[in-house]
Order: structure tokens, then sequence, then C-alpha cells
């Protein structure tokens, strides 16, 4: 059987990596541009980076896990299941930022909406 290099079990890792960089960036472009309410582009811009650091870390999760399986009793079950808990929590933190982002932003009051303090400003006016 041939030996397969390193780079190409990293192959499939591109893409998510390419969608979850252009998260960051939509991210950052959307907390440049709205100066009132940046919470959503915040926590959208923590939830993309999160997801791009894991993406770089997965990279590292073999030899990694090689690592701890040398120096560790019980082998390498205990490993894999201790780094897979953390990416997992990471996992959840991520996922949970970019939910609240996107309800923060479409529960937001804005100008045209009712209840607002434009609307009271032009039933007062008229």
């Amino acid at each position: 059987m041939a030996q397969v290099p390193g780079f190409v079990n990293l192959l499939p890792l591109f893409p998510t990596l390419l969608a979850h960089l252009a998260g960051v960036v939509v991210a950052v472009v959307l907390l440049v541009r709205f100066e009132r309410r940046r919470t959503p582009a915040i926590l959208a811009l923590l939830g993309f980076a999160l997801l791009a650091i894991l993406d770089l870390a997965s990279a590292a999760q073999g030899p990694l896990i090689r690592l701890l399986s040398r120096r560790t009793v019980s082998g390498i079950r205990l490993a894999s299941v201790g780094i897979g808990c953390c990416y997992s929590i990471f996992d959840v933190a991520a996922a949970a930022c970019l939910i609240i982002a996107i309800w923060q932003a479409t529960s937001g009051t804005g100008a045209g909406k009712p209840g607002s303090g434009d609307a009271s400003a032009t039933r007062e006016g008229g």
C-alpha cells in the first residue's frame, strides 16, 4: 500500500476554513459599517473566528493526540476523548454566538418599525 502525504488529509479542511474566514470578513465589514448596533456583528465575528481557529487547530489534532497518547497511561482513547470534548465545547460556543447574533439582528428596533420613536414623532406633528 502506498504512503499518502500528510497534507492530503488536510484537503477537506480548506473549503470549511474558507467559508469561516469569509464569515469573519463579512462580520468585520458589518462591524465597521453599523455604528449603532454592534452587538450582532461582534457576536458573529466571535463565532466565525472561533470556528476558523477550530479549523486550523484540527490540523494539529492528530499530532496532539499522538503526543498525549504517548504520555498517558490510558492510551489513545483517553487522549482522543479529552481533545474531542474540548473541540465540542468550542463548537457549541461558536454556534451559540452565531444564533444569538442572528436573534439580535432580527429582533432589533429599527427606525421603520412600529413603536419606535420616529412613529410617535410623526403622530405628534400631524
